[in-house]
């Protein structure tokens, strides 16, 4: 009856053991070979964790934010010097026309009961007038004086600082800073709305098939694409799910396009959509298709070819103005890597 040999090429001896952790087939004493081996990758493991731990100990995050809440501090001062300066210009200028207007009615009053003396005629009529005139200014010159002749609204200064969640997006996904997560969630109009990596291409596979297969039937998702040449960070987000229809299909909850890190030195940008009914073209032959021109293509087992291309601007919109070489400076591009993250509900 046949054996069956150790998986090591240069062994002769019968397999005994299987590992199952990796599946090879191996006599005991590769296997002992084999586990040292393993065990041997830890310490690398041990070297990192320790950097990590001296880079944590040595960071001090809070230098940043003190420094902005001193420039927050002297900003806020300085702008309330400002306000409360200019509150008393205006102040003065009403006062003073105020007391201008009552001074000029008591000066014509005064007039008007010096005539009346003089006629020695006045009515008990002019003279009650008179009389209601002086309480009525007398009245206003006590209000002048109350402190509650002024309304005050004086809301409160009020500072509030959180820590952001940095895991907004989840998974082992290695193409996004935390910088750039921010930006993405504020080009969806969210500030903590987290995601999860469904797909990484060179973890789960580059072609078409692979593509479809993490990421249909998955709801809202941005799809993340680094070039090889460069390494520039684009792609665009959907809210409908990647289903091979293989036909155009509406969004129509504001899909985009955007660009990350580019040749041209474009800071993140997002480029709207202009016609929602070919806004993605789930198509089982290629990777994700934004656009009815095909403002971006990316072909099946793209890593290794340079036919994924952009024919931008056609179904959204190009507001930097540089068309197809947008992205990565050419119109063709080949990849290194794509993740897509769904939308998680919150």
């Amino acid at each position: 009856m046949d054996t069956l040999k150790c998986s090591i090429d240069t062994c002769k001896r019968d397999f005994n053991i299987l590992c199952n952790h990796c599946h090879i087939q191996v006599c005991t004493k590769h296997f002992i070979q084999h586990v040292k081996q393993a065990n041997a990758e830890l310490i690398p493991f041990s070297d990192e964790l320790n950097s990590l731990v001296d880079k944590i100990q040595q960071q001090n995050p809070t230098i940043d934010i003190f420094e902005h809440l001193e420039q927050w501090r002297e900003e806020s001062h300085r702008r309330v010097d400002e306000i409360c300066d200019e509150k008393k210009r205006q102040l003065k200028v009403q006062l003073d026309q105020r007391k201008e207007d009552q001074l000029k009615k008591l000066l014509e009053l005064g007039s008007k009961v010096k005539e009346l003396i003089d006629e020695g005629d006045a009515s008990f009529k002019q003279i009650e007038a008179v009389k209601n005139a002086i309480e009525k200014y007398r009245r206003q010159s006590q209000e002048f004086e109350s402190p509650g002749y002024f309304g005050w609204n004086k809301p409160n200064i009020y500072l509030d600082i959180t820590l952001f969640n940095h895991e907004l997006f989840t998974g082992v996904g290695t193409l996004l800073s935390f910088e750039h997560k921010m930006k993405l969630n504020e080009f969806y109009g969210k500030e903590g709305q987290k995601w999860s990596l469904i797909y990484k291409a060179t973890r789960d596979g580059f072609s078409a098939t692979d593509f479809y297969r993490c990421c249909a039937n998955q709801g809202p998702t941005i799809t993340v694409i680094q070039s090889r040449d460069g390494g520039y960070l684009f792609g665009g987000y959907t809210s409908v799910s990647w289903n091979p229809t293989e036909k155009y299909v509406l969004d129509p909850n504001n899909p985009f396009l955007f660009t990350l890190t580019n040749p041209h030195v474009i800071p993140p940008t997002k480029y709207a959509i202009l016609i929602p009914n070919y806004s993605i073209y789930p198509q089982s032959s290629y990777g994700p298709i934004f656009g009815g021109g095909n403002d971006l293509y990316v072909c099946s087992e793209s890593q290794i070819s340079r036919k994924s291309f952009f024919n931008f601007p056609h179904s959204y919109k190009d507001t930097t103005n540089r068309g197809s070489a947008t992205f990565t400076g050419t119109r063709n591009f080949q990849t290194n890597e794509i993740e897509v993250y769904r939308l998680m509900e919150t």
